[in-house]
């Protein structure tokens, strides 16, 4: 039987580097434990791969260094990567709900 709630409270947290510390690495190896065909999983790993980055300041130019973490803003994939890499955070109390979109994820506490 569900006893309804008197109240609820609701943590916001919203992790607006997230998308800066995906590890390609850790979202390949989550995103192969899931159901997406083979052919999504290998376009996706074709388009975080052979990724780098330099930088320009006062017209001289540092080396070119691999790109390791991140997704690339305003792509496609973004969310749904956040999605993927946080996908196994759960709420230790049983009735609580957590609740994710993009950066933000929502906590729901039951209280009696």
């Amino acid at each position: 039987m569900f006893i309804y709630p008197t109240y609820v409270r609701v943590v916001t947290f919203s992790f607006s580097k997230a998308f800066d510390t995906v590890r390609h690495s850790t979202l390949l190896n989550k995103m192969s434990d899931t159901a997406i065909p083979d052919d999504v999983y290998n376009w996706i790993r074709s388009f975080l791969d052979n990724r780098s980055h330099y930088t320009k300041f006062h017209g001289e130019f540092s080396n070119f260094l691999n790109i390791l973490a991140s997704v690339i803003q305003g792509s496609v994939i973004g969310p749904a990567s956040y999605a993927i890499h946080a996908g196994d955070l759960r709420p230790i109390t049983n009735g609580n709900d957590l609740v994710k979109y993009a950066d933000d994820t929502y906590l729901v506490v039951l209280y009696p």
